[in-house]
């Protein structure tokens, strides 16, 4: 990083019960925190030009402890694929949404309490259901996930980052947060 400038990001806060996550994720990244309880104790003497410049605010509080786009700083993406808990809605990064159907809906927030790229079983998903395993026609999941890509394609513009990996299940390969 010699001769580049590092970007200084001001999270403003009234809760401190995540501040040590996320120093550490953004310092991992190569990030400098500052942590302040208002913009005036960072800001004060700098011009409005210096400060848009060097500094991006992020609002914290505590009924967005962690803001949804907040990982997107260190992978270089503008937006991420929300799921909306509210209005059982899928919207992908270009900003298109869709509703989903309820088994649509379970099957995408499954992803959504996963790590990026993590596997989910058949099981799991079926278990998701509310269906017994060894009772459920394989089919029916094989053929709900083949129409929810074709769906999303003709839907959003983009094709969903729902792989198959076989023997083992599906997995979400983008990031997907789940928007209560």
């Amino acid at each position: 990083m010699l001769g580049q400038k590092m970007m200084t990001l001001l999270l403003l806060k009234d809760d401190t019960r995540n501040e040590n996550e996320i120093c550490d994720f953004f310092s991992s990244a190569g990030y400098q925190i500052n942590w302040s309880e208002t913009s005036a104790t960072l800001l004060a003497g700098q011009s409005p030009s210096e400060q848009n410049r060097s500094i991006t605010i992020l609002q914290m509080d505590h009924t967005h402890p962690f803001p949804p786009d907040i990982a997107n700083l260190t992978r270089g993406i503008t937006l991420p694929w929300r799921l909306s808990m509210h209005q059982r809605t899928l919207t992908a990064p270009n900003n298109n949404q869709i509703k989903l159907t309820s088994l649509e809906f379970t099957l995408v927030k499954t992803f959504a309490m996963l790590e990026i790229g993590e596997v989910a079983s058949r099981r799991r998903i079926i278990g998701e259901f509310g269906e017994h395993y060894l009772s459920y026609d394989q089919n029916r999941l094989d053929t709900m996930i083949m129409r929810l890509r074709k769906k999303i394609r003709h839907g959003l513009g983009m094709a969903l980052p729902l792989n198959t990996v076989r023997v083992r299940g599906f997995s979400f390969d983008d990031l997907l947060i789940l928007d209560h």
